[in-house]
């Protein structure tokens, strides 16, 4: 009788025994959900655009003007507001535009299944939540401008991790994975 052996070690260095690839995982299906998301999200990314030239028409009103004096603790000429004006305009039309490329970009992510994004997204949307405690009083338009840029992005966040959402992202990764070690498959 003879008995086998079992090999020295139990290191198997070929996992496909018969050397057949694994079966692919299926395409994820992007759910209602996560759709609802991205395009709440665009929709903010519309409502921040909005609200540039809303904001920047407010900071040349003599509203604005008078808060700017009334804040200062020195008296502020003519020539010197229109400075600051100017640099705080320059500084928020940048700031604006920098910010509504980051949110496409994250939502555009969001759309193809990586989580990553949906937790950038979470961040922004916590973050954003504390605007509401600071919500001024520049007038009615611009008022309902940051409510809807902050309220959107929180709604899609809410969708975004729902049960179906979930899902999504972690069959997106697994089938990204499945495609990056199995080229040809």
């Amino acid at each position: 009788m003879s008995e086998q052996q079992p090999p020295a070690n139990n290191y198997s260095y070929n996992a496909y025994s018969s050397n057949q690839a694994p079966a692919a995982p299926p395409a994820p299906v992007r759910p209602k959900q996560v759709d609802l998301g991205f395009w709440l999200l665009i929709a903010a990314a519309v409502v921040s655009v909005i609200s540039i030239p809303v904001t920047l028409s407010w900071m040349n009103s003599s509203e604005f003007k008078e808060m700017l004096a009334e804040t200062s603790t020195t008296p502020i000429s003519g020539s010197e507001m229109d400075a600051i004006i100017a640099v705080t305009a320059a500084i928020t039309i940048f700031f604006s535009a920098v910010s509504v490329v980051i949110a496409l970009l994250v939502a555009f992510f969001i759309r193809k299944g990586h989580n990553w994004a949906r937790i950038v997204a979470t961040v922004f949307a916590a973050l954003g939540a504390f605007g509401l405690i600071n919500l001024s009083t520049a007038g009615a338009l611009m008022t309902l401008l940051t409510v809807l840029s902050i309220l959107l992005p929180i709604v899609a966040v809410v969708m975004l991790w729902m049960k179906p959402s979930t899902e999504y992202f972690n069959a997106s990764k697994a089938f990204r994975q499945f495609r990056k070690y199995n080229p040809g498959a």
